[in-house]
């Protein structure tokens, strides 16, 4: 029986017609031309000898012909890695081994990357003459459609397989202000939070307009297209409130990937718009909470109540529930979430504890049901066997005056353990210390023992904080 997503994908191929699915600097790609592209495209990978069941790496720069190929795949049931122009050689050999994948998708035949290189035939998929894909195989629900990859606390890739069925069930899960519209994602397709959302978009019907559509202010674009439904990662949602050049009212904007602080949530609706959502979510279970923009004064931390469907619960280390408004452990469990990790049964068994996902993340649910998100548990420090996580210190530090951004991590100490340190980005009025005195007085012992002033905090692609990075530059003696 076809899966779920597939079946989705045709209707909504079906039911939407000549509206664009795709807008690009090439023009409006519609519904029906996309189905059928990507339904040439998976005949013509089925010659060229790709199989159901068989990995695929994805390595394609163009946005519309990313998305073109990745469609392509799933219609032919391959499940399908992404690579980016910011993996390095070793990273991509190595996922291709692991993985076993038995190509690569690439648009010349240049790539070194430990398999055969497979050159998809845009121009071909396009000709109404082509072959289709009629008669080929179809994957059910439980066919893998990606394997998706994170960063793992070994230092190693974890390898994420997300089927068909979990694929479609948290493109329906995700929270959306419209339930039609153009979606504007600012990032290149080759990083996982945007690919995913063009994905889930093109089965369940929204307009994708792709990120390297022109050079031009993000503001500016939104206004020329019409865009109702603007992604933001949190550097870019600082970026508009720093340079000030304001959204469009009928914006809907959804930001995610890190602890979004209070402060920044105000700033951003008194200077861009009041339509603002904070999301909360993880590659392994899809959106799990979405903060509406009503929310952000009351709940200056607040990720907003669990999605239709989800299940969260705060636990203790021992998995206990505890009481409202207590911190602990989060735990979910959705119906599209994942069911594991690739190639480890350890890691699996850690993280999927009786059916739940706990990734490591610390929240608290209020008597109404919120989800107030604490940090991540793994980013502990503790000092002298005190425990002190960073979103407290960054909390106190954001209702500093003058302070734009920060992040707290540990100095490492062979006597005291983690030695807790803050790096802000401040306005130039921003006395540093008055900001160490600020925080002693609020958080005694937990305080920063140093501030230190820098240009930009390190953040990966997804905006979640480089911890690691801080603390490499302290033990080198920088923060001296």
């Amino acid at each position: 029986m076809e899966s779920s997503l597939l079946a989705n994908f045709r209707e909504t191929c079906a039911k939407h017609g000549e509206r664009p699915a795709i807008i690009d600097a090439r023009g409006n790609l519609s519904y029906a031309e996309y189905g059928a592209q990507v339904g040439r495209l998976a005949a013509s990978f089925h010659e060229q000898g790709l199989r159901l069941g068989e990995a695929v790496a994805v390595s394609i720069t163009d946005e519309r012909s990313h998305l073109l190929a990745s469609m392509a795949l799933v219609r032919l049931g391959c499940p399908q890695i992404t690579f980016g122009g910011h993996d390095q050689p070793a990273q991509r050999q190595g996922l291709i081994a692991r993985c076993r994948a038995v190509a690569v998708l690439a648009t010349d035949a240049s790539a070194d990357d430990g398999a055969p290189v497979v050159i998809p035939d845009f121009e071909r998929a396009a000709s109404a003459s082509a072959c289709t894909d009629a008669s080929l195989p179809v994957p059910d629900d439980g066919t893998v459609a990606a394997l998706q990859t994170g960063s793992g606390t070994t230092g190693t890739f974890k390898v994420i397989p997300t089927s068909h069925r979990s694929l479609m069930l948290q493109a329906l899960t995700r929270h959306m202000a419209v339930p039609t519209g153009i979606e504007y994602v600012p990032s290149p397709v080759e990083f996982l939070y945007s690919k995913k959302h063009r994905l889930r978009s093109a089965v369940t019907g929204y307009t994708g307009l792709l990120h390297a559509t022109e050079h031009s202010h993000i503001p500016d674009i939104c206004r020329r297209y019409g865009v109702d439904i603007l992604r933001l990662s949190p550097a870019q949602m600082q970026s508009l409130v720093d340079f000030g050049i304001r959204l469009p009212e009928g914006v809907a904007v959804y930001v995610g990937g890190s602890r979004i602080s209070g402060p920044l949530r105000a700033a951003f609706q008194s200077r861009q718009v009041r339509s603002l959502y904070v999301e909360y979510g993880a590659t392994e279970t899809g959106n799990i909470a979405v903060a509406s923009p009503e929310m952000h004064d009351r709940y200056p931390d607040g990720v907003g109540p669990p999605l239709q469907g989800v299940q969260l619960e705060i636990v203790d280390d021992s998995g206990r529930p505890l009481p409202p408004n207590v911190e602990g452990l989060i735990r979910i469990r959705t119906p599209g979430m994942s069911s594991g990790y690739f190639d480890d049964d350890e890691l699996t068994a850690r993280t999927f504890p009786d059916g739940w996902y706990q990734g490591g993340d610390r929240g608290a649910l209020t008597d109404d049901g919120v989800l107030v998100f604490g940090g991540r548990a793994d980013d502990m420090m503790i000092l002298n066997s005190i425990n002190i996580f960073p979103a407290e210190i960054e909390k106190v530090a954001e209702g500093f005056p003058g302070v734009i951004d920060c992040a707290a991590f540990p100095m490492r100490s062979p006597v005291h353990g983690d030695i807790p340190m803050l790096a802000v980005v401040g306005a130039e009025a921003c006395d540093l210390k008055a900001l160490m005195s600020f925080c002693r007085e609020r958080l005694g012992i937990r305080a920063p023992r140093k501030v230190v002033a820098l240009a930009e905090i390190p953040r990966n692609p997804q905006g979640k904080v480089v911890r690691r990075e801080l603390s490499a530059r302290a033990a080198d003696g920088e923060f001296q």
